[in-house]
């Protein structure tokens, strides 16, 4: 398989102004050869991202809405794969947190190595992190720590889902549960021996509108994941 285009997948809910930023950037960091699209994935069709992105596609041609069906976007995850016709995709939020301007070395890693998911991790050395509360920081880098020596590979924050994933991999992991896919999204591929390699990236807390991603929310989705990681390492049911 072949790098030939990628595709970006958006979330978004409560965005407006970040979300055209964020779509601006996402074009200006890929050549226009090597984007596909870019489709934004929205709650519903009452929030203010599905009509913000209404209108972006009234002048952009490369964007196009979706309206998840699952009723989180944990869930949602499962959706958007199967709507994958390149070789490449990304799902990205649309707070400007995960900087666009990583897809730049993506797609550059892409086609050096179009069988190997790359990710932008935030821990990694040489990534700059701003914004990040402390408690939040230790919980994140904690879980991670614990899946790089569980899985005994030195990994630093496969716990992202900011990755470049090469389709024919992912229906090759033949995940079947959309409600594990989340934590199996990286953990599976690691424990199978997948190629998979990190880069420096910035991450910057956004300045406006509202998170979705609490504390307790992180606590929630670690626990999970630790507990995914350690079915998987021991090839537990």
């Amino acid at each position: 398989m072949n790098f030939n285009a990628l595709t970006v997948f958006v979330l978004a809910n409560n965005e407006t102004d970040l979300l055209r930023v964020t779509v601006d950037e996402i074009k200006k960091a890929c050549n226009r050869s090597d984007l596909a699209k870019i489709t934004v994935v929205v709650k519903n069709n009452q929030c203010k991202s599905f009509f913000e992105t209404q209108k972006i596609m009234e002048t952009d041609s490369a964007v196009e809405l979706y309206v998840q069906k699952a009723p989180t976007a944990e869930l949602c995850l499962a959706e958007l794969a199967p709507m994958v016709t390149t070789s490449h995709f990304v799902i990205m939020a649309a707070d400007l947190e995960m900087s666009p301007a990583s897809l730049t070395a993506f797609i550059k890693k892409a086609k050096q190595h179009p069988n190997r998911i790359v990710c932008a991790a935030k821990w990694l050395k040489g990534s700059s992190v701003n914004g990040y509360g402390f408690l939040h920081a230790c919980c994140s880098k904690t879980m991670n720590r614990i899946i790089s020596i569980l899985f005994n590979k030195k990994v630093y924050d496969p716990f992202s889902i900011f990755q470049i994933y090469p389709i024919e991999l992912y229906k090759k992991m033949d995940f079947s549960n959309p409600e594990t896919l989340l934590y199996e999204y990286t953990l599976k591929p690691l424990s199978m021996g997948e190629e998979y390699e990190e880069i420096p990236t910035v991450y910057n807390k956004r300045k406006s509108g509202k998170s979705n991603f609490k504390l307790p929310t992180l606590i929630r989705v670690a626990t999970k994941f630790l507990y995914t990681g350690f079915k998987i390492r021991f090839n537990l049911r």
